[in-house]
C-alpha cells in the first residue's frame, strides 16, 4: 500500500480531469465484453482541427514517457489532459491518459488503488468512444489482470487486439508474455518473433527487445538471454538484469554480480526492481550483509509509502533462508499484483521458488494470485 504522493507532481495530479477519489476502483468482475470489429464511429471520421491539435498533444505526450520517471508521467499526464480538452472525442487520449495513471503509482508513488481508479475512469471513456482501440485493449487486459487475476480473459482480449490487426507489434508482445506465464513456452516464443519483425519503429523495437529476455529466462533459455540478449541489446540496463538472473540461475554468482553492478552504474533513478535484483545478486554470492543493506533501502522506502516490487523482494528473503518473509512478501504482492507485467505471471516458472513449492503455504499462495 502507498500512502504518500511524492513531491510537486501531487499538485498535478490533484487537479487531474479524472475525479474518482482514493476508492477501491469499481472495475467489474468477470470478462468484459470486447468487439473484433472496427468502431463504425471512427470509421471515416473527418479530420478536424481540433482533432489534428489534440494528436499533436497525445504524440507529445508519447515523446515524453519514451523515458519513464516522475517528471516525464506528470508532463505526460498533463499532455493528455490538454490533449482531451482540445478534442473530447480523442479515445486514444483517454486511453493513454489511463496508462499514464496506472503509471503514477510506480513513479509518483501516487496511492495504488486512487492510480488505478483514475486509470480505469480514464480508460472506460477511452473504451466508450471507440471499443476497438488496440492500445485500449492491451490496458484491459492489464487490468483484469491486476484487478481479478483472470488470466484466461486477458487472453481472450489479446486475441481480440490480434484479430483486429495481427501485425501489431504491441499486441504480439503482450500476448507472447501472458503465453509465457502459462507455459505455453513455444507458441509464445512465436509470437514474440513476430513482434520483433513486425516492429515498425525504433522505439516500438526496442520495447519489443528490451523485454524479451524475462520469459527466455523463465523457459530455462539461459544461455539465449547470455548470448542473443547481449548481442541485440547490450546497453539496456534490462539485458543486464536478466543477465544476472541467468548466470544465478546457472549458479555462476560472481558474473551474476558482474552483471548487477552493470545495471547498477546505468540505473540513475535506483529502480526499486533494480535494487530487488542486486541484492539478490549479493545474496546468492554470499555477500549476505551487502544483501541486507540493499534490502533495508528498499523496506526504508516502503516503510516512507514509496514504490517497492515486493516480489523481488520475496526472492532476496528466499534466498537469504527466510522463507516465512519471502512468503509473507509474496501475499502482499498478490494482494497490490500488478497486471501482465507483474512477476506473479511467471510464480510456476521462477527459478527461484523451486524449493519453495513444495510448502503447502506457497501453493495457497498460487491459488490465490491465479495459478
Amino acid at each position: 500500500m502507498r500512502r504518500a504522493y511524492v513531491g510537486a507532481a501531487a499538485l498535478i495530479l490533484v487537479g487531474s480531469v479524472a475525479t474518482v477519489s482514493a476508492q477501491e476502483p469499481l472495475i467489474p468482475a468477470g470478462c468484459p465484453a470486447v468487439s473484433v470489429q472496427r468502431s463504425a464511429a471512427q470509421i471515416g471520421r473527418p479530420v478536424t482541427a481540433e482533432r489534428t491539435a489534440s494528436e499533436k498533444l497525445v504524440a507529445e505526450g508519447q515523446a515524453a514517457t519514451r523515458t519513464v520517471s516522475g517528471e516525464t508521467v506528470t508532463t505526460a499526464i498533463s499532455l493528455y489532459e490538454r490533449a482531451i480538452r482540445a478534442d473530447p472525442t480523442n479515445a486514444g487520449a483517454y486511453v493513454f491518459l489511463a496508462r499514464t495513471h496506472a503509471q503514477s503509482q510506480r513513479y509518483l508513488s501516487v496511492p495504488k488503488k486512487l492510480a488505478r481508479a483514475r486509470a480505469w475512469e480514464n480508460l472506460s471513456k477511452g473504451r466508450a468512444l471507440d471499443p476497438s482501440n488496440i492500445d485500449g485493449l492491451h490496458l484491459l487486459a492489464d487490468h483484469v489482470v491486476a484487478n481479478n487475476g483472470d488470466y484466461k480473459c486477458a487472453r481472450t482480449i489479446l486475441e481480440a487486439a490480434l484479430k483486429l490487426d495481427a501485425s501489431n507489434a504491441r499486441s504480439n508482445h503482450y500476448y507472447s508474455q501472458l503465453l509465457s506465464g502459462i507455459g505455453e513456452f513455444d507458441l509464445a516464443f512465436k509470437y514474440a518473433d513476430k513482434a520483433l519483425a513486425v516492429a515498425g519503429d525504433a522505439d516500438t523495437r526496442s520495447f519489443v527487445m528490451t523485454n524479451a529476455g524475462r520469459p527466455r529466462y523463465m523457459a530455462g533459455q539461459y544461455d539465449w538471454v547470455l548470448t542473443k540478449y547481449l548481442a541485440s541489446t547490450p546497453d539496456a540496463p534490462l539485458a543486464h538484469f536478466y543477465r544476472s538472473l541467468a548466470f544465478g540461475a546457472k549458479g555462476m554468482f560472481t558474473e551474476a554480480l558482474d552483471e548487477a553492478k552493470a545495471y547498477q552504474s546505468s540505473d540513475r533513478g535506483r529502480d526499486a526492481g533494480g535494487l530487488g535484483m542486486i541484492a539478490l545478486a549479493y545474496a546468492n554470492a554470499g555477500q549476505k550483509d551487502k544483501a541486507r543493506e540493499v534490502l533495508s533501502d528498499l523496506l526504508q522506502r516502503d516503510a516512507r509509502g514509496e514504490h517497492v516490487v515486493e516480489y523481488r523482494i520475496a526472492a532476496v528473503y528466499e534466498v537469504l533462508g527466510e522463507r516465512n518473509e519471502a512468503l509473507r512478501w509474496l501475499e502482499r504482492d498478490v494482494d497490490d499484483r500488478d497486471g501482465l507485467g507483474s512477476w506473479l505471471i511467471w510464480l510456476n516458472s521462477d527459478p527461484v521458488w523451486d524449493a519453495a513449492r513444495k510448502d503447502p503455504r506457497f501453493r495457497e499462495i498460487q491459488r490465490r494470485a491465479g495459478w
